[in-house]
């Protein structure tokens, strides 16, 4: 998995969706998944765990071109660098959809999740300027399959 889009809520009932993007550029989205896990509280996911949750989500609902892909990803590293906000609370209610992506630690088998963005309840910000490209990026294909 190369990038992933969240949104999870409590209030009023249990809210939780998305999408993943694999490194052939399907977009796999999911609505109220079973059995998903999430990164430990390092922001960490065994590459197990992470291919259980793809194998809970719901259908492809998109295609991204492996060029754009490639050029996109090329920025996580640097993105990875970024200094990271403090966070604020901005709602009440109103849960949290974060814009992450990940990059696989070979040696131990897990991925690395980079926060690029979180909104909702509380806002925490990448401030490197590649996590907000990366963000505008993956913000543009969530409103292109939100139609």
């Amino acid at each position: 998995m190369l990038f992933q889009f969240e949104y999870v809520n409590y209030a009023w009932g249990y809210q939780h969706h998305g999408w993943l993007i694999d490194s052939s550029g399907d977009l796999h989205c999911y609505n109220l998944p079973d059995n998903w896990t999430f990164p430990d509280s390092t922001g960490a996911i065994s590459a197990e765990n992470m291919e259980r949750n793809l194998q809970n989500t719901d259908s492809i609902c998109y295609q991204i071109n492996p060029e754009v892909l490639k050029a996109k990803f090329s920025l996580l590293p640097l993105a990875a660098k970024g200094s990271i906000s403090d966070p604020v609370t901005e709602m009440y209610d109103a849960g949290s959809a974060v814009y992450v992506g990940y990059i696989l630690n070979r040696s131990t088998n897990r991925y690395e999740r980079i926060l690029l963005q979180q909104l909702g309840d509380t806002r925490i910000e990448n401030r490197s300027q590649q996590a907000h490209e990366l963000y505008e990026w993956l913000q543009s294909v969530n409103q292109k399959i939100s139609r």
